[in-house]
């Protein structure tokens, strides 16, 4: 799978990511409104100080809004929210990676109710093809060497994972053992990560449980973890109760905020899904710098 990479000529954008080695991770991802009640955004808090909050949207792009200019709601959002932690800036020209999106698997919309407590519902916007990230942002994870807690999967090979392909179709998935089971991507060097996209099993509806993702610069995850995702809403795997939502698989897979972290692995974890209780990967996408 090729990805165009279109670089927006003569703007400089300035990229916050959260350090790590601040005390808190971005916000989950929320509405914000103004005053008036007449325009929002979608986006995450990534600081507020002096008056400003800094929140950044879905493309990557942080804006600044004076806290006053908020709702009410989210005014008082911002001051009940945890000190932040530290801020480190990342300076550079960004470029507009578009994802190869696969054929669709399923035709209808699959607005259906699985009968899970933390199901997002469907939102066909969501659907995102293409986000913007630092210039020389590529996928480092084609071709690299996957391994995963289940050596020998009952359908496919791990090598299916990073091959750059996302068909849903016979022969384009690893299905690994059914309940809690992980899969590990070797980025081979350290990467300053931008977005992960993941597209598991789409082409029926369906949807996978408790879903974390983990990234790590020790190989057996030990040390140094930085979680990015989990939607384990009931901590069932034993990571905490995550607050990401699970949702319906569909050919657009899902992009991942990388949050700026800076790590050699990737870890998934799933733990079977609404159809059975086996775990499936089409494609494992991480889009990432080298680290300066």
């Amino acid at each position: 799978m090729r990805h165009q990479l279109h670089r927006l000529p003569g703007i400089s954008v300035s990229v916050f990511y959260l350090c790590l080695a601040g005390s808190a991770l971005l916000a989950a991802e929320r509405v914000w409104k103004d005053a008036s009640g007449q325009n929002e955004v979608r986006a995450e808090l990534v600081s507020h100080k002096g008056g400003n909050v800094l929140l950044r949207r879905a493309d990557g792009i942080v804006i600044t809004v004076p806290l006053g200019s908020l709702s009410k709601e989210d005014q008082e959002f911002v001051v009940g929210a945890p000190p932040p932690g530290e801020v480190d800036v990342l300076v550079g020209e960004l470029e507009e990676i578009v994802l190869q999106i696969p054929k669709p698997m399923f035709i209808s919309a699959p607005v259906v109710d699985l009968g899970l407590p933390n199901m997002e519902k469907f939102d066909a916007s969501k659907r995102i093809k293409s986000f913007m990230a630092l210039k020389g942002t590529v996928n480092v994870a084609r071709g690299k060497k996957v391994t995963a807690s289940d050596a020998a999967p009952i359908i496919g090979t791990l090598d299916l994972v990073t091959d750059d392909d996302a068909d849903g179709a016979d022969g384009s998935f690893v299905e690994l053992a059914p309940g809690k089971q992980w899969l590990q991507i070797d980025l081979e060097a350290a990467h300053t990560l931008q977005k992960i996209v993941v597209w598991h099993y789409h082409r029926q509806v369906r949807a996978y449980l408790d879903v974390v993702i983990q990234v790590s610069n020790d190989p057996q995850f030990k040390e140094g973890v930085t979680t990015l995702w989990n939607s384990d809403h009931d901590d069932t795997s034993g990571f905490g109760k995550g607050k990401d939502p699970t949702y319906v698989e569909t050919n657009h897979g899902r992009i991942i905020e990388g949050k700026g972290a800076k790590a050699r692995y990737v870890r998934l974890w799933s733990n079977g899904n609404t159809s059975d209780d086996m775990n499936h990967y089409c494609e494992v996408e991480v889009f990432a710098v080298p680290v300066k």
